[in-house]
């Protein structure tokens, strides 16, 4: 008998996000030698059994019902193939059938890639992570650690985030009061005419560890690694524009993802809040300038946990599905007050043990998807063997496959900016 679940009012913004948006959240893995396809679903199959989500599609849901919810039955596959760019592409540009997950191996005579599409309503990156970790570990033959905590309460929003009191509801009203003025007349990436194909275009660049060192050492005190490379992708976009004469606005902003997990939550499911880092054009100009204001934004956040704003809001009034599905159409009329000019998602470190005779794995590729079509370019970090790996993802009917790999570029030039 399939297990069902009730979904969260955050999984629930997700799926009527599908309206608007392709959510599929990228993660490659490429390892140094081959991997056994038949060992691989076996694995997958272990994971899917140790984490739910994996196994999770939208259940039917009637207009007046007043909560959506999964249905726990679905059977992870793996295609193979061997053009891996191609299957890139195509793998994150479709969410046939809605499943949480899906794989394929794409064979290399470097080493094979296995690349993972996710629903990011059902599962955000850090869930990705965690989950691929068991496809690995349980691949290699070794034992797996504990389960996490119950699914329900590794899910329970309010118990993860919800405010505590006035101060909680009080930080959190300033913040989305804040954004809001800011984002008048907010910068909207520019396209470069765009071009057909898949829905996503990709482009990625590796920063050794001597340049993320470097990096580290010249960055201020009280800033982060993670606020430079914020604030180097709010002044990409600010230069990009400028080079393609795109609109430059009054500000630019940023959504970066925020994991509402407690420390011990290792839960595979979809738990990532959003904060918006929106910055005045002025002070985008001067990279001291612009990392400053980042990190003055960022170290608030941490301070007055106002993160937890999308648990609040989102479950504030009970409203009928049949109107929820329907309101990611009405974007075009409030985006310019909700709607950011881009994302940037941070994994953090990220560390997989090898695949046994498949070998350890030289490469990991992350991206977020695009929240939205105004969003025509985002950008992904994974930290590995103490570099980091950079995913740009574009809308290609906006910015082409040449043009997000301009906008790498653009990056890199801005990020080194002194």
């Amino acid at each position: 008998m399939p297990r069902s679940l009730t979904a969260t009012p955050l999984d629930e913004a997700f799926l009527d996000l599908r309206a608007v948006s392709v959510l599929s959240v990228h993660l490659d893995v490429r390892v140094t030698g081959h991997v056994d396809t038949v060992r691989l679903a076996d694995a997958l199959a272990t994971a899917a059994g140790r984490h739910p989500m994996a196994r999770a599609r939208p259940a039917p849901e009637a207009p007046w019902s007043f909560r959506a919810g999964w249905v726990l039955d679905g059977v992870l596959g793996v295609a193979v193939t061997d053009s891996v760019d191609d299957a890139r592409e195509r793998l994150q540009s479709e969410l046939p059938d809605d499943r949480a997950v899906s794989v394929v191996v794409a064979r290399d005579d470097g080493g094979d890639w296995i690349l993972f599409r996710f629903h990011h309503a059902a599962i955000d990156g850090r869930g990705a992570v965690r989950f691929v970790a068991t496809v690995i570990d349980a691949y290699a033959g070794r034992e797996l650690p504990d389960d996490g905590p119950h699914l329900d309460r590794g899910r329970d929003l309010r118990r993860l985030a919800g405010a505590r009191g006035l101060r909680d509801v009080s930080a959190r009203a300033a913040k989305i009061a804040s954004d809001a003025v800011g984002r008048a007349g907010i910068t909207r990436i520019a396209g470069d005419g765009g071009e057909d194909g898949p829905h996503h275009a990709f482009a990625t660049r590796r920063l050794e560890p001597g340049v993320v060192a470097a990096l580290r050492e010249r960055k201020p005190e009280g800033s982060t690694l993670n606020d430079v490379l914020l604030a180097a992708h709010l002044r990409t976009v600010l230069r990009w524009n400028r080079r393609h004469g795109g609109c430059v606005g009054r500000s630019v902003s940023v959504m970066m993802p925020v994991d509402l997990r407690g420390r011990d939550d290792d839960v595979v499911a979809n738990l990532a809040s959003y904060v918006a880092v929106v910055v005045p054009v002025g002070e985008l100009d001067d990279p001291a300038a612009a990392l400053a204001a980042v990190s003055a934004q960022t170290r608030a956040v941490k301070e007055q946990g106002s993160a937890g704003w999308i648990v609040d809001v989102l479950g504030a009034l009970p409203v009928p599905r049949g109107l929820k599905r329907v309101s990611p159409r009405l974007l075009p009329l409030v985006e310019g007050l909700f709607v950011e000019s881009t994302i940037l998602s941070n994994l953090g470190p990220v560390s997989f043990g090898d695949l046994g005779d498949a070998g350890p794995v030289r490469e990991v590729r992350f991206s977020p998807p695009n929240l939205s079509p105004r969003m025509a370019v985002t950008l992904g970090v994974a930290g590995h063997d103490d570099g980091l790996t950079l995913t740009w993802r574009s809308l290609r009917r906006q910015v082409g496959a040449r043009g997000v790999d301009a906008f790498a570029e653009e990056f890199l030039a801005a990020l080194h900016e002194r």
